[in-house]
């Protein structure tokens, strides 16, 4: 079992030392082989090449993937996503997360034990469970992050879930696929940071299986300014949640029901990818 840790990364080259520092330390103490999955989206700063030389330097393994240009975040967690199927194998496990060090690498054990124990297909790092603590972000980002989570569960309830807009989670490789196999092409549609809710509404036609682990959220480590554009990112939260309510589920792009012993896959297209 490998744990495969995506990364999208817009000009965060200040983050890279001290957040491969912390996984080298993850990987010795929870004796997990895990692999990086970098994606650089366009950035103009040494994002890549740092992410080069510090995996090198403290033998980390790692899986390049750039973008010539900035996509969006969207994007970049979709190139994630195929790059994920084409290099993993069964039993496999993806964590995705943000490459600024705000997240703690550290909670993946938990994270996994927990799938594991009680076969989840997600696991989700909360900042709405007991233990949870955010800090150093401003009120109007915990305003509005709260203010959406209670939005979503009272009116798109996926089971298991307080936390929506959060897009550090860890996925069981199985569901990843039935999630390419059921979407195809239309599984990422969101540019921006609105398409983790997306990717969370989309999974609930699957039925998931889902735990929330609290999670400390350290803001105050971010070495550079928030790249979401707050207005546009609640704009299209609202057009989600509407989407949400008004349709009706898409038919499974295979025209059947996704098992688990299914062997065919819709493969999503590889775009802007080196």
């Amino acid at each position: 079992m490998s744990l495969f840790v995506l990364l999208p990364a817009y000009n965060e080259q200040a983050s890279i030392r001290p957040l491969f520092k912390r996984f080298q330390t993850l990987q010795q103490i929870s004796k997990m082989e895990i692999k990086l999955i970098l994606v650089d989206d366009g950035s103009s700063d040494a994002t890549a090449e740092t992410a080069l030389e510090e995996s090198e330097s403290l033998g980390i393994l790692l899986k390049l993937v750039q973008h010539p240009k900035n996509a969006g975040l969207g994007q970049a967690i979709k190139t994630g996503f195929m790059t994920f199927l084409e290099i993993s194998k069964e039993g496999d496990f993806l964590a995705a997360m943000d490459c600024d060090n705000t997240q703690p690498p550290e909670l993946l054990i938990k994270m996994y034990d927990t799938m594991i124990a009680g076969s989840y297909d997600i696991a989700i790092a909360s900042r709405y469970r007991k233990g949870s603590k955010v800090i150093g972000l401003s009120r109007f980002r915990e305003i509005m992050s709260y203010g959406a989570s209670w939005l979503f569960r009272i009116a798109a309830r996926v089971p298991g879930v307080r936390d929506y807009t959060c897009g550090y989670r860890l996925y069981n490789r199985n569901f990843v696929s039935k999630l390419d196999m059921y979407y195809g092409e239309n599984l990422f549609t969101e540019s921006g940071f609105a398409c983790m809710i997306d990717l969370l509404l989309k999974a609930k036609v699957l039925k998931p299986k889902i735990a929330e682990i609290p999670m400390v959220l350290r803001y105050d480590q971010k070495p550079t300014a928030s790249k979401m554009k707050i207005l546009k990112t609640i704009t299209r939260t609202l057009k989600l949640l509407f989407k949400n309510l008004t349709s009706t589920p898409p038919a499974s792009n295979l025209g059947q029901t996704v098992n688990d012993q299914g062997t065919a896959r819709v493969p999503l297209k590889m775009v802007n990818r080196k």
